[in-house]
């Protein structure tokens, strides 16, 4: 299976709109508390009816707070969904981090493990993957990914160091990351189960080589 690779137009990225952010962060147990709620209903709604269905009324009812309290975090439903892509993403990457790659034969063999790690993540929460796809561009989810993957860019950039793989500049990597999750997109949008394949793996860890610049001689060394 070939999957074409995503254009990476430029290294820097718009911010995402404060619009798009939560209005304010939890520190209480109870705000937190809150917050998870209001991001669990939404996901349950996703996963049962999909984004359409997402109002910020019935996201506040299954989450069992007023639309007031609801608004007191997140300014709409689509703050929400961005919320969701984010702790989504950390939660990708954090596998990522945690691959083990200290056995691997060859820097490219690294990098194989560390988006297999990727990809192993992604199928387990893919429902609600597919749910939001419609919202992806409303919510601007590629700016979303790349300001969340840039927070895990040093360890990710001092993992691949340890085994040969040195990369590129921290934004180059952070952009080759969200070229992975366009790549995914790419290829549900043709096969949804295409990402179950083990192919799969071999043809996202090509599309992050190349938007990252790591040449073929680097991985076979």
């Amino acid at each position: 299976m070939e999957t074409s690779l995503p254009t990476v137009h430029s290294h820097r990225s718009r911010a995402v709109p404060t619009a798009l952010k939560p209005r304010k962060k939890p520190i209480q147990t109870r705000s937190t508390v809150t917050v998870d709620a209001i991001v669990e209903a939404t996901i349950r709604i996703l996963r049962q009816d999909g984004w359409a269905a997402c109002t910020t009324t019935r996201i506040a009812a299954l989450a069992g707070v007023s639309v007031g309290s609801l608004y007191q975090y997140f300014p709409n439903r689509n703050a929400i969904a961005v919320e969701i892509i984010r702790q989504r993403t950390r939660t990708y990457l954090a596998a990522v981090l945690a691959a083990d790659l200290t056995d691997a034969a060859t820097p490219g063999e690294a990098v194989d493990r560390a988006i297999s790690a990727f990809v192993i993540e992604k199928r387990k929460g893919l429902d609600v993957s597919l749910a939001l796809r419609d919202a992806l561009p409303e919510v601007q989810g590629r700016q979303t990914i790349i300001e969340e993957a840039r927070r895990f860019v040093p360890a990710l950039q001092a993992r691949f160091a340890a085994v040969g793989a040195g990369t590129a500049d921290a934004m180059q990597l952070a952009v080759a990351l969200a070229a992975v999750e366009g790549a995914v997109w790419e290829m549900i949008a043709q096969d949804e189960a295409a990402i179950e394949r083990p192919e799969a793996i071999t043809s996202l860890s090509s599309v992050f080589k190349a938007a990252a610049g790591f040449s073929p001689a680097a991985a076979a060394r």
